[in-house]
């Protein structure tokens, strides 16, 4: 049971990290961008967008670079330990009496 249990946890990360981000990537631009309705205006100005919009594009994509400096903590926490002693997620305890 616990080979299955460990599949389970690597495809759910896989499906979050690897269709999640994108999927938050696609609504993050599709709130940042102007609805074509209102960007037919005939003006010339850019039209604005609500306050809210920004806000949460903002958010997701803070959530998406936090991601991505977390995932190269993790893999490159190796070198980060042996270059300048700074166990970055605690983890140097474990990695076989190191």
């Amino acid at each position: 049971m616990t080979i299955l249990e460990s599949l389970l946890q690597v495809t759910i990360a896989g499906l979050v990290l690897g269709a999640g981000l994108p999927i938050l990537f696609g609504v993050g631009i599709r709130l940042w961008v102007p609805s074509s309705a209102g960007s037919a205006t005939g003006t010339g100005a850019a039209p604005d967008i609500a306050p809210w919009r920004r806000t949460a594009a903002v958010v997701i994509f803070g959530v998406i670079a936090l991601a991505i400096v977390v995932g190269l903590l993790w893999i490159t926490q190796g070198r980060i330990y042996s270059t300048f002693g700074w166990d970055v997620f605690g983890t140097a305890g474990q990695a076989g009496g190191h």
